[in-house]
């Protein structure tokens, strides 16, 4: 099934360190991601797991410090006369990456809006902007366009709100304007990094709706960068779970949500709040992040979990094979691990989650 889906991104083995003064930061370690046209893949874990570094890499939007020891970052798009062409992002200048790459055919939603819109340019202005330096549109007809992301992003006034400035708008629409700019030159990938985290709730519901929205009526592809499980189940079709800078557990939305098989899963799991649960205080994993200056040797989660091994000091794990589509690092998915199973409070949970699925299905 999966040779005839058309795959648009494939990371495979990426390898990048940052130079900083107080020596070589390992932030990410062999990393592989695929996504296929219309999907949705979310990369999820704590901050400082290495989300938005992976991200940024394939925008080709690496910080100066930053150095890729290895991998490659391929990406499959059509010219406008529809010749098919693949290339790898790593290979490519910042100059060739801007004309050809960002904004027209991968473009990216940060999580802070006012710290992606200019100040002193009106909303409107901010929109044509890509339209007019990627495909040279007349300003007349950049402008006719412009309105009407407007209007297919939620906005009512459109017209008049052209000719506003970003702190003239709230912060629901001021990401609203941010998506209508990442949607200007009908790019093939959407990166949504944290894209609700600024808003309450009531609007971050919104603001993912109109991204499901945008991205059925459009059939892009999209990359959820978040740390809230809440967001991923409603939008994922497959999960990527991060931890310094590796990937732990990969798998379908279902596979994570009821069959995780990592320990770091469980956690994230667990603390995500729950009206039903029996615990008085919600749960939160042990300890904090490595700190990546210094490699430890072995699992780097093995200091944080309780459900650790004597293996998992001194050899890092590989990734077990589960099902087709679900892997997770871990050894206690060795043959000769002493059976674990999940906490029984988490396993309640999931019990409850899938009988709620199902009510929502019926």
């Amino acid at each position: 099934m999966a040779k005839e889906k058309e795959q648009i991104l494939k990371i495979r083995d990426l390898d990048i360190s940052f130079q900083a003064a107080a020596g070589n930061v390992h932030a990410i370690r062999g990393v592989n991601i695929d996504l296929y046209k219309g999907e949705t893949v979310a990369i999820v874990g704590e901050s400082g797991s290495g989300k938005s570094v992976t991200m940024k890499a394939a925008m080709g939007i690496l910080a100066s410090n930053a150095v890729v020891n290895q991998g490659s970052i391929e990406f499959s798009y059509h010219h406008e006369d529809g010749t098919p062409e693949t290339v790898d992002i790593l290979t490519k200048d910042k100059r060739w990456i801007r004309n050809h790459i960002n904004g027209k055919r991968i473009a990216m939603v940060f999580q802070d809006p006012m710290t992606s819109l200019d100040p002193t340019m009106t909303i409107g202005k901010q929109i044509m902007e890509g339209m007019i330096w990627h495909f040279k549109t007349p300003k007349k007809e950049a402008w006719k366009r412009a309105v009407g992301l407007l209007e297919e992003v939620g906005i009512e006034d459109a017209e008049k709100r052209m000719k506003h400035y970003p702190h003239q708008l709230s912060g629901g629409m001021r990401q609203r304007v941010v998506i209508a700019i990442a949607l200007a030159c009908n790019p093939d990938l959407l990166i949504c990094d944290e894209p609700t985290t600024a808003l309450d709730v009531t609007i971050q519901a919104k603001i993912i709706e109109l991204i499901k929205r945008v991205q059925k009526e459009r059939g892009i592809s999209v990359i959820y960068i978040t740390h809230d499980l809440g967001v991923v189940a409603k939008v994922a079709d497959y999960v990527n779970v991060m931890y310094a800078g590796k990937i732990v557990e990969k798998g379908t939305i279902n596979e994570i949500f009821y069959d995780p098989r990592h320990p770091y899963t469980w956690g994230l799991l667990s603390a995500m709040p729950d009206l039903e649960t029996e615990d008085e205080r919600l749960y939160t994993i042990p300890g904090s992040p490595p700190n990546l200056l210094k490699e430890k040797e072995g699992d780097a989660f093995a200091p944080r979990n309780c459900f650790a091994l004597a293996i998992d000091d001194k050899a890092e794990p590989p990734m077990f094979q589960i099902t087709e589509t679900h892997f997770a690092a871990t050894w206690l998915l060795d043959e000769r691990a002493p059976k674990a199973e999940m906490p029984a409070e988490l396993s309640a949970r999931i019990a409850r989650m899938k009988k709620e699925a199902k009510v929502h299905e019926e």
